[in-house]
């Protein structure tokens, strides 16, 4: 390997043949992407799903980040002036790179607030990469709190004020079931809250409500 070069491919090819450099001039970084079909075979519904940490490493190393066609496999390269062809799969690639690893919702702000979407892009500034991730972090963070709190106002063994509202819709005392009934309700509900946030809060008051009613019959 070159000095001042890196290359990090998430998978591909068995053999340990040299492979063709995606490179622009001084372009300090290449980033590999998963093998996939060639560009003639390649269409929007094909396109590879990419990794989070290879957007992160090439936007540490380059102010542009592009994505290229190198034996077969789309890769993505950083640096300040792109080596043609370019594809434009790269805002794909990294829109799904986002939703992989945050969650479609979380994912959404980030896309929202960046002006991020599946349509075909040539070039993506680093700076746009880095500000991404971090709001989709922030968002999934934030999501996940409201998730819990929804957990925790649904739980029977807690008696949360959703779980009594919905037993009480039903006519039924929450107070008369047992701890280990509640806690086999909990543990069912549990899913729903394990799931990519946020939970629906409408979606685990249909599920419970219809747990409850397994009790009268």
């Amino acid at each position: 390997m070159e000095p001042g070069r890196h290359r990090g491919y998430l998978q591909g090819p068995a053999d340990s043949q040299p492979r063709a450099p995606c490179q622009a001039p001084r372009r300090p970084l290449d980033r590999a992407l998963n093998p996939t079909q060639s560009p003639a075979a390649a269409s929007p519904a094909a396109a590879p799903t990419a990794k989070l940490d290879a957007f992160l490493g090439a936007a540490s190393a380059g102010q542009l980040l592009w994505a290229r066609w190198v034996d077969g496999r789309l890769e993505v390269c950083s640096g300040a002036t792109p080596a043609s062809p370019v594809s434009s799969e790269v805002g794909r690639l990294f829109v799904g790179a986002l939703r992989e690893r945050f969650g479609d919702a979380a994912s959404a702000i980030a896309e929202r607030e960046w002006r991020l979407s599946l349509q075909p892009r040539r070039l993506l500034p680093a700076r746009t990469v880095r500000h991404a991730v971090a709001c989709a972090e922030s968002a999934h963070s934030l999501l996940q709190a409201q998730s819990h709190l929804l957990q925790i106002e649904f739980s029977a063994v807690m008696m949360g004020w959703r779980f009594r509202r919905v037993a009480q819709t039903l006519g039924m005392d929450p107070d008369t079931l047992g701890l280990e009934r509640r806690k086999v309700l909990d543990q069912v509900l549990e899913a729903d809250f394990n799931a990519p946030p946020p939970a629906d809060a409408d979606a685990v008051a249909t599920k419970l409500r219809t747990l409850l009613l397994q009790e009268t019959h």
